[in-house]
């Protein structure tokens, strides 16, 4: 069988309620790659994240070489996948390294109704970041619940920017 991946986020709260509650039910992943090289080998940290998630289902904390490979594995049974990447650097990194995704979802940093500009809430590092990852065919959205309309909108400013 095979990976299906059913939602890229960035977020760096990583897993929580929000994310294991509202976008678990909705996109219904039976694991959850939390990609953050800085915890890889984190077993604490590991053990809180599976406690947030239903026990029938599986968390795992990856590098980006380590989600790559993941990714390859063949499986008994579909995965359906639900990556949290810590930022965007390091979704930048595993694009670099051959990761292709169409959508990358990221949680309104602020009021909706405010937001006007990326760099108002992101650094110029973040944007070129974002920038890049746009000339390589990935869309980028803001959403905070699963029943929020996707808004591309600040996105779609960002490529006519150049």
């Amino acid at each position: 069988m095979s990976v299906k991946i059913k939602l890229v986020r960035v977020d760096n709260r990583l897993l929580h309620a929000t994310v294991a509650l509202n976008w678990n039910s909705f996109v219904n992943a039976n694991f959850i790659a939390v990609v953050d090289p800085t915890h890889t080998d984190d077993p604490f940290l590991a053990k809180v994240l599976q406690l947030s998630f239903p026990k029938k289902k599986g968390v795992g904390i990856f590098s980006v070489d380590q989600l790559l490979e993941f990714l390859q594995k063949e499986r008994e049974e579909k995965c359906n996948l639900m990556i949290i990447f810590k930022d965007l650097e390091v979704l930048k990194e595993a694009v670099d390294k051959g990761f292709e995704i169409s959508e990358v979802q990221l949680p309104y940093p602020a009021s909706r109704v405010m937001i006007k500009q990326l760099d108002a809430y992101y650094s110029v590092e973040e944007i070129k970041a974002i920038k890049y990852m746009q000339t390589k065919g990935t869309r980028f959205f803001l959403q905070t619940a699963p029943y929020d309309s996707k808004d591309y909108s600040i996105f779609k400013q960002t490529m006519k920017d150049g």
